[in-house]
């Protein structure tokens, strides 16, 4: 997308009252994301408000600074952009969150896309695309996926089911409901069992997937995006 498009683009609505709009940057690489801010004031529309470098002060600062739109990288420390992502938009639904990371596996995508976050962006995206994106975003628009992640998503369904093909029903009930954070008490509430016949289902479906704990099989289930 050319600057001119871009222009004719915030003509038509996309901009604000020609007041910067107030950006949070969330990655846990520190000069990528200082050169990202650089890259980014370097247009006179655009101004970076606050920084985070883990999931846990990104919401912090999004709480704190009320910006415009969030960049959000998925994979970061204490907490990751997910339930940062969720943990803003139920405290604060207005969010504008734009994901912004090097992850394109379509299970992932899928799973991002499931929250109301304003779209999923690759960081191999062209300035002037990240900038229109701000402003659709700021419109309170939906920005589109890319083509090649469209298409993955379309092939990924099969890739799935091989990947759980191992879990029986019930196991498949019990790792979605932990992949949203339910503890074994309110797991065994949900389904209707004791506390021992969870803490067994979720033993052999750790063994299953090939993960040792309950935190390695959230991440599973978000990376897979069951």
């Amino acid at each position: 997308m050319t600057d001119s498009l871009l222009s004719e683009t915030f003509d038509d609505g996309l901009a604000n009252d020609h007041s910067p709009l107030r950006l949070l940057l969330a990655d846990d690489h520190s000069l990528l994301r200082q050169g990202l801010r650089q890259l980014l004031e370097t247009r006179p529309e655009l101004h970076v408000v606050a920084e985070a470098e883990n999931g846990e002060q990104a919401v912090v600062q999004a709480l704190s600074h009320k910006p415009d739109v969030m960049l959000m990288d998925i994979n970061m420390p204490i907490v990751n952009g997910f339930e940062a992502s969720k943990s803003i938009l139920s405290l604060w639904p207005q969010a504008r969150i734009l994901i912004l990371t090097n992850q394109d596996d379509p299970n992932v995508v899928k799973r991002f896309m499931e929250l109301p976050i304003a779209g999923f962006l690759l960081k191999d995206i062209a300035l002037p695309e990240l900038v229109w994106s701000l402003h659709k975003a700021f419109a309170g628009q939906k920005v589109p996926l890319a083509d090649e992640l469209q298409a993955r998503i379309a092939s990924s369904p099969a890739r799935l089911a091989s990947l759980i093909d191992p879990l029986t029903e019930r196991e498949q009930e019990v790792l979605k409901l932990l992949a949203k954070g339910l503890s074994n008490q309110e797991l065994a509430n949900q389904l209707c069992l004791s506390p021992k016949t969870v803490h067994n289902h979720l033993y052999n479906m750790y063994s299953k997937l090939g993960v040792s704990s309950r935190g390695e099989a959230i991440v599973w289930a978000l990376e897979n995006g069951f």
